[in-house]
Parts: structure tokens; sequence; C-alpha cells
């Protein structure tokens, strides 16, 4: 897992096709299904509390792993988010290749969930914890990763729960939040469909019946409007693809902040005895960047000019382009590159509004930045702070995204949304105009194209680690 400065660490359900969890996926429309359909209930069902308890008194190990595989598996939405695509997902894929124990101990997590779910009155759920199925491909990964990932593959296309291409929509490999939030409506109609015995898997002619099931949900209108389907939020998400790829109309100069930095540090940038910018040239840049900071009469410092501050750390830390020598900040040969070619400036620029992060693990605030850039272009009106944060928030939480140190996943993702907005700023992209609003968010049209510049260097950057 990976961990961020604010002690959240994050597992991904995975990149195999149609079936996981993309990083710009939403939760927004993820179905609570009735517990009537997804129990099978006998007797009394136990609330999510009782259960725990129950299960503490009977083994206390048994009920930490419990509890712990139901906060990954419902990011705390409770025992209604579960479906059986999600638990098939987790049992089968982030399961084994998230938690750092060997398979025997993947098994006891996954029986210990059965045993809960079971006294929550939901067998059916239950039962898929603790089969032979979810166990022998559990014990594939053993075998190694790719082993595991065909083993999963192979049952969950014999599923029923995953939703079939039709001949309206077939599924993206990587999906957007509205195709996300579509195929997850889906798989809870097929479930319902289901559980009611109005689909009966096994029975001639049942995968005609689900594929007209799909179709009559893809184009059902939406509740909340009584106009659009799922299939046209899908068809109108899918037009940033060909955005991303059509070259921008750029001014002469799209980062000027940029150049300015690497024409000082191509004469040798100076700094300080305490290796900050000097205040002669904080001044500079404050007064030429409408920066602002303190009165004409004050000593200028880097701290107090904060996107001047965000522009140092992302070219010396994150694009490459400058370096310090002694008390000077000087040009990488990266930095001349990027000095002389204005192509070369805008691509590794525009990047560094991501990130380079590629381990195996994605790191949060580059998640963060990339689903907060991909939500923003999508838009055409300006979006608030507490509407991104909101969809975000529910983004990452469907993700797996959770603090290990208790705080809240809402507050670390506000506040890697004002960071976005510093660096935004630093690079002069924000529709200065509208953030003047109070908590408003919306970028240039440079700002737009940068922010689909760094979409595309995302999508088109060298893997480091192995493919599903």
């Amino acid at each position: 897992m990976s961990t961020t400065g604010g002690g959240l660490a994050g597992w991904q359900t995975g990149r195999v096709r149609r079936v996981a969890m993309n990083l710009t996926s939403s939760a927004k429309s993820v179905t609570r299904l009735p517990r009537l359909f997804v129990v099978g209930q006998t007797g009394r069902m136990m609330t999510e509390a009782e259960a725990l308890q129950t299960l503490a008194r009977e083994d206390p190990a048994v009920a930490d792993d419990a509890r712990a595989a139901l906060r990954w598996l419902t990011s705390g939405g409770g025992l209604e988010t579960i479906s059986l695509l999600r638990l098939q997902e987790f049992l089968w894929f982030v399961l084994p290749t998230s938690w750092p124990v060997q398979a025997s101990g993947h098994v006891a997590v996954a029986r210990a969930l059965a045993r809960l779910l079971t006294l929550a009155g939901m067998e059916r759920y239950g039962d898929v914890c603790a089969s032979a199925e979810t166990e022998q491909i559990i014990e594939a990964y053993a075998s190694g990763h790719d082993d595991g990932i065909a083993a999963y593959s192979k049952a969950l296309a014999a599923s029923h729960a995953a939703p079939p291409d039709t001949d309206l929509l077939a599924w993206s490999t990587a999906m957007g939040p509205e195709e996300r939030a579509a195929y997850g409506a889906c798989a809870a109609a097929i479930e319902i469909a289901v559980a009611a015995r109005e689909l009966r898997v096994g029975v001639s002619g049942w995968k005609t019946k689900r594929i007209a099931l799909v179709e009559r949900w893809l184009t059902r209108p939406a509740e909340e409007t009584g106009t659009d389907t799922w299939l046209s939020r899908v068809s109108a998400e899918r037009i940033v693809v060909p955005r991303l790829l059509k070259p921008p109309v750029l001014p002469g100069e799209p980062l000027p902040t940029l150049r300015w930095l690497l024409q000082h540090a191509d004469a040798g940038l100076r700094l300080t005895a305490r290796h900050y910018v000097a205040p002669a040239l904080v001044g500079e840049a404050a007064g030429m960047f409408g920066w602002g900071g303190p009165s004409s009469g004050a000593r200028h410092q880097e701290l107090d000019v904060y996107p001047l501050h965000t522009l140092r750390g992302m070219a010396q830390h994150e694009m490459g382009a400058v370096r310090r020598s002694g008390t000077s900040l000087v040009l990488t040969r990266t930095g001349r590159l990027m000095a002389e070619d204005a192509a070369v400036r805008w691509h590794i620029g525009t990047a560094a509004l991501i990130g380079p992060d590629d381990g195996p693990d994605p790191d949060f605030t580059v998640a963060v930045r990339e689903a907060a850039l991909l939500m923003v272009t999508l838009d055409d009106e300006p979006v608030s702070y507490e509407e991104l944060a909101g969809r975000l928030t529910e983004l990452h939480a469907a993700e797996g995204w959770m603090s290990r140190s208790g705080g809240s996943l809402a507050s670390a993702i506000s506040s890697e949304i004002h960071v976005l907005k510093h660096r935004l700023r630093a690079l002069q992209l924000l529709d200065e105009r509208v953030a003047a609003r109070p908590r408003a968010l919306a970028l240039t049209g440079t700002g737009t194209a940068a922010a689909l510049s760094a979409l595309l260097a995302r999508a088109l950057r060298p893997r480091r680690h192995r493919q599903p």
C-alpha cells in the first residue's frame, strides 16, 4: 500500500478488463441494494454492530479480520453498499494482492468476513467468501501474480454479476466516473433481478435476457432529471478522449512564470544564506505576475509569495529543471532543454501538475490531482470546492483510500484540492476572476489545455510495474 504524508493508504481494485475500478471512477451511483434482495435471511438479521460484537465474543482475532475486511469492502458505507460484483472483486483481487500476509492469511480473512456476513443475515454473500472457488483463486496467487489474475479473470467472466457488452455499449477497459457509475448501476440491476428470480441464471436464454436488462437500464431516463440516460452520460464523457488528443491553441508563451524562473536560473538565480530566493527576485516575480505579497516598503520573502515558492518546488523537485549549487539555483540538462524549447517546457511543465508517481500502488496526492483535473475539464461551468471535494471523496472512498490514523478522508481530499490550486496558480492556469468568487475553481483556456496535456502525459507514461 502507498502512504501519504497525511497517513492515508490506498489500494487499487486492479486494471483487469471491464471489472476494475478505474482511478477516474465515481461512487456517486453506488446502489444500496434492499436487504430483502441481498440477504436470503434466516430469522432476525443482526445489525453490523451486533454481528461484530457476536463475532468478538466467539473469537476476537477473527472479529478483527472481519472488521478490517468490511472497512475495505464498504469504505465505511455499511452493509447496504455491498454487491455481489463488489464482493467478488474484493475477494478475488483486492484481498490477495493488497494484504501483506500469506495465502493462508487471505483465506482466513475471507472466512472471517463470511462469518460476519452470515451473522448479519447475508448468507448468500457469506457463501461466496467461504466457497472453494474463492479459496482456489486466492491460492493461485501463491503460485504467481499472473496465475492469480488469470484465475480471477476466468471466475469473473463466468459470474453473472458483471454487466455484459451490448449492441448499445461496449464497456471500456478504463472507465470515467459516469461509465463506472453506469456499470455499477447495471450490476445492481442484474443482482436484484436474479434475487427476485426475474432472471434465472443458467436457464436457456438467460444471457440474452441479461443483455436486454442492461440495455433497459442504459436507456432509462435518470430519476433526478427525467431526461438524460446512462448511455447519454457515458457518450458525453467519452468526448474527453478526442479532447486529449487534439493539439491546443496556445499563446506564444503559455507558461510565462516557468520561463521566467528558467531564464534566471540560466544565469544563476541568487538565493539567500538560508537557500530561499533572493528578496529582489521575489519582488520582481510578485510584481510581474500579480502575485501580491508584502507591501512595497517591506522586505520580500519567498514564503510570503507562495505561488513562487510552489513554482520553485515544482521546478526543482518534480520537473528536475533546476538544482541548487551553493547559493544559486542553476539549470540542469533537462532545464536547459526546457529553457530553449517551448514545446519541451510545456510538456514537462504541465505533466508536473499531476506528478511522476508510477509505483505498483498509486500515490494519494497523484490520484487526487488526476481525478480532479479530469472532473474540472469535463465540467462546462466552474466547480465549487465543496462539490469537487464531495465527488472526489466518494470516488476515493469507493477505490479504498482510507486513513490509517483515523483522520477524515474528506479533509485530506480538501487539502489536496488546495495544493492543486496553488500549483495551477504558480503556472498561471487559474481563471483568477472566477477564483476570486467564494470557493469556486475554474481554468483559463490555457489552463484547460494544460490539464488535458497533463492527463495525456499520465495516460501515455511508461509503466514501470507489471500490468495484470
